[in-house]
């Protein structure tokens, strides 16, 4: 059955590709656009306008062949007349888009960003920097909505696969938090698992990405780079003394959620839950190729270096994230202290903590 509302996806990897495809196939208008530098993504879908998509037996979503509205390379016709646009990208990736949509996106828009990777916060500097006015609303999601892969080499182009549905709960939190309530109802006839946030700071320190990627790529370093990959990252590579790694960082980002007046989100012992076969997505997926993939070069710089300035900020000690930082700058001859997203890069710089909140809260 159709709906009313229009949906603008931006993004042509794994979770751009499966929400349009999803959101489609449950009778929304859907568009789909990636940046032109990255037309090859979106190649075969440009020229059918349809994502078949496939799921595992617990997929509860639809499946099937879905046909788009529009599969493009340019963002002003994507976004145009358009309700709710959804960025799907890597972090690293957010600025190009938030250049691109800038002055394109329209009075009544929602934007809403799958996961926010301080991704809202970014955008809403980035409007006020170039002095764009227009009545939008900024969110974000904690995480993201499926565990999914597009144009696997077994299935091809133009095909998704959902390998897990996202279980429990997803946060959503606007910019300003007052925000929130206002769109959530709309939004949440999208992804009906969606509740508020009390912020953007909120929904960004709880991506679970930050805390479990780094420590299963670092500590499995030597086997990554002699086989390539060639193995099971999670089912394999995750023992007890890494679940007790990826522990302690959780119960960093606890304590700065807790400094900063957030309920932690329930956190299950990692290494507990592996041996219950219950603690990842994606318990056949392959490791990393290199040390470069984005568990770390997206998971570090984005995700552990704003939390350990911000536990800098807040006097919480962060010495396991620390570390990662040190050793995953190292391992990948970089400086994600210095390249990441620091307080200055977050337009947080000079801030207290309850000036930080006050402007998340009330813009």
């Amino acid at each position: 059955m159709e709906t009313k509302l229009k949906i603008a996806v931006m993004g042509g990897g794994n979770s751009a590709q499966t929400m349009a495809a999803e959101l489609a196939l449950k009778g929304f208008k859907v568009n789909l656009c990636d940046l032109p530098e990255f037309a090859g993504n979106i190649e075969t879908v440009m020229k059918s306008r349809q994502i078949e998509k496939y799921g595992s037996v617990e997929t509860t979503g639809p499946t099937g062949l879905a046909k788009l509205e529009k599969v493009t390379t340019d963002v002003g016709e994507a976004v145009k007349k358009i309700d709710i646009i959804l960025i799907a990208i890597p972090a690293y990736g957010h600025m190009a888009f938030f250049e691109a949509l800038a002055d394109k996106i329209e009075d009544g828009q929602i934007v809403v960003i799958l996961p926010g990777n301080w991704g809202a916060l970014r955008f809403f500097n980035l409007l006020k920097k170039k002095k764009i006015k227009k009545k939008v609303t900024l969110a974000e999601t904690h995480r993201c909505m499926h565990s999914c892969r597009a144009a696997e080499s077994w299935l091809g182009p133009g095909k998704v696969r959902v390998v897990r549905e996202t279980v429990g709960i997803v946060q959503i939190a606007a910019i300003p938090a007052r925000d929130t309530e206002k769109i959530l109802d709309t939004v949440r006839v999208l992804f009906p698992q969606l509740v508020p946030a009390t912020n953007i700071l909120e929904t960004s320190l709880n991506n679970s990405n930050i805390i479990v990627h780094g420590p299963i790529v670092l500590m499995n370093a030597g086997w990554i780079e002699h086989t390539e990959g060639k193995f099971l990252i999670y089912r394999d590579g995750l023992t007890a003394s890494i679940g007790s790694v990826i522990n302690a960082i959780a119960n960093e980002r606890d304590t700065i959620n807790t400094a900063l007046g957030f309920t932690p989100i329930p956190w299950a012992a990692y290494y507990k839950l592996n041996k219950n076969a219950q603690w990842t997505n994606d318990p056949g997926q392959l490791a990393p190729p290199t040390l470069q993939h984005r568990y770390l070069a997206e998971d570090i710089p984005y995700g552990l270096v704003p939390l350990a300035y911000l536990g800098d900020l807040l006097k919480v000690p962060t010495p396991v994230s620390d570390a990662m930082i040190e050793l995953s700058s190292i391992s990948n001859q970089a400086n994600y202290r210095k390249t990441g997203l620091t307080l200055e890069a977050l337009g947080l710089d000079g801030l207290q903590s309850e000036e930080i909140l006050k402007m998340v809260n009330q813009g």
